[in-house]
Order: C-alpha cells, then sequence, then structure tokens
C-alpha cells in the first residue's frame, strides 16, 4: 500500500473496475445490488467519490469476492480515509488541490511541461514568495500558509526514494524576471543544483526548437509502479483545475512529452543555458 490517501483511492476505484468487469457485471447491476444509482457507482469507480466500508461489503457478497480481495479493498478504503498533512493548509488554497498534493506527494514519476515559471517543487523560498505576493487582495498571513505549503511540499525530493522528475521548461521560463535580479540569481542556482541530481532530468526547450505538440500547454502528469493505479494528468486553468485519468487522454499528453524531448535541449545543453542566463543577469 502507498499510505497515500489520494492514490489509495485512485487504486480502490482502479480495483472496483476490474473486479466488475472480472464478473461480467454492468453497472447497473452493481447499483441494484447497492441500492443506489449507477452513477454512483460510476463516480467510485473513477474515483469521485470515496467508498464506505458498507459498500466494501456489499461489492464483496455480489461480486463473490474471495477473502484476501475483500481484505484488500477494506485495507484501500481505510487508506482513502487517512487525513494528508497538506490538507492542514485546506482553507488557503482551492478546494481540489489536495487532489494534486496527493498524487504530488504519492507519485513515481513527475513529468511537467512549464511554459512560463518555475515549478513548485523547484523554487526557492524568496522566487515562491514573489510569486504568492503577486496576488492582488491576499493577506499577509494567507501568503505566508501558502508559502509554508509550498516548501514543505518539497520535502518529497528529499525523501530516501524521492520520485523521478521529467521536467520541459520553456525558455522564457529563464528569462521572466521574478521578484528582482538577485532572487532570479538565487533561483537559477538552485535550478542548477537540483538538475545535478540523479532523480531530475531538465531539459530546456529553446526559443530557436520552434512549434510541437505541447506548445503552449502546461500540464503535469503523475505516474506510480503500481500497475493497478492509472496516470493521471492536471491542467490548471484560470477558473479552474482538470485531472484527467482516461487512458486515451492521458496518452495524448505523455505522447506530446515525447515531441518535446525531440525538440528540446539535452540535459547537458540545458544545464548550459540555465548557466548562461545566471551568468548574464549576476
Amino acid at each position: 500500500m502507498s499510505g497515500n490517501a489520494v492514490v489509495g483511492r485512485l487504486r480502490l476505484a482502479s480495483d472496483l473496475r476490474r473486479l466488475r468487469h472480472a464478473a461480467g457485471l454492468t453497472l447497473e447491476d452493481v447499483a441494484r445490488g447497492l441500492e443506489c444509482s449507477p452513477a454512483k457507482v460510476s463516480r467510485m469507480e473513477t474515483g469521485a467519490v470515496g467508498v464506505r466500508l458498507q459498500d466494501v461489503r456489499a461489492i464483496g457478497e455480489l461480486l463473490r469476492l474471495d477473502e484476501a480481495e475483500r481484505e484488500l479493498m477494506t485495507t484501500l478504503v481505510r487508506e482513502a480515509r487517512t487525513r494528508g498533512w497538506w490538507q492542514e493548509f485546506a482553507d488557503v488554497v482551492p478546494a481540489d488541490s489536495a487532489i494534486f498534493y496527493g498524487l504530488e506527494d504519492g507519485a513515481d514519476l513527475i513529468a511537467q511541461h512549464t511554459l512560463a515559471l518555475v515549478p513548485g517543487l523547484l523554487q526557492t523560498e524568496a522566487y515562491a514568495r514573489a510569486l504568492l505576493e503577486s496576488a492582488s487582495g491576499v493577506s499577509a498571513e494567507t501568503v505566508d500558509r501558502r508559502l509554508a505549503l509550498r516548501m514543505r511540499r518539497q520535502a518529497v525530493l528529499d525523501r530516501p526514494s524521492p520520485p523521478k522528475l521529467d521536467l520541459f521548461l520553456d525558455e522564457a521560463v529563464l528569462h521572466r524576471v521574478v521578484g528582482g535580479h538577485e532572487v532570479m540569481a538565487e533561483q537559477l542556482a538552485h535550478l542548477l543544483a537540483l538538475a545535478d541530481r540523479s532523480t531530475v532530468d531538465l531539459r530546456i526547450v529553446p526559443f530557436a526548437a520552434g512549434v510541437h505538440s505541447a506548445a503552449g500547454v502546461g500540464f503535469t502528469v503523475f505516474a506510480f509502479d503500481d500497475a493497478a493505479v492509472t496516470p493521471v494528468v492536471f491542467a490548471e486553468q484560470l477558473s479552474r483545475n482538470v485531472f484527467i485519468d482516461e487512458l486515451d487522454e492521458v496518452d495524448v499528453y505523455r505522447q506530446s512529452l515525447v515531441d518535446a524531448t525531440r525538440v528540446a535541449s539535452t540535459p547537458y545543453d540545458s544545464r548550459r543555458l540555465v548557466a548562461d542566463r545566471l551568468a548574464a543577469i549576476w
């Protein structure tokens, strides 16, 4: 088990779909057994809603699951109900942000395509503060709490077995000065230090690269060692966040990262681009 509530819910949803299909039952069949709507069963199978222990017991009877399968599902339900550390910051971030932080905390691979800003996992405290303070109408206390959250997220990189990071940054990220030249110089130096880690693959998409299938789109793909858990794509928008877990759609984003690799600078040349930009502003 992952020990992560969000990943546990995804695994549970995947198992529910798999076991129902193996039993040859439809959503309507399960809905009748649970005395609920097919729509609710569908939401359970996508992880959109939680699953109760009594639901698992009823599903176990309906699908004639063996003791090991029932015990696994019960464990996953309990895991999905655990409280993640990020939930203590729920009052200062959008409601669905918990999903993103849970995915980030539980993923084994994080692949990110970024257009304008250094990703949160790689931001220095000064760079992050400058970004957070740029929001209008936000109190100093809220800025401090959001900053604490962002810094806490970065602890995932210092775990004994941290996730693999595949990062694609548009060259514009290096040229957008956030917080002034001193803050930006510190941020670029931090990028160089992180890029030297064996678990970080940093690639800059240079201005001269032209366009590719991911051009103009910022997104993150979360993948997991557990083959039963479907990769998830996160796409951030101004009005809402979008999470995509349909395999056909996820594959579109994963293929776009392959396309980005073809036009991006190599990790070695990318570090040189960062170093050159650092020398230019320092």
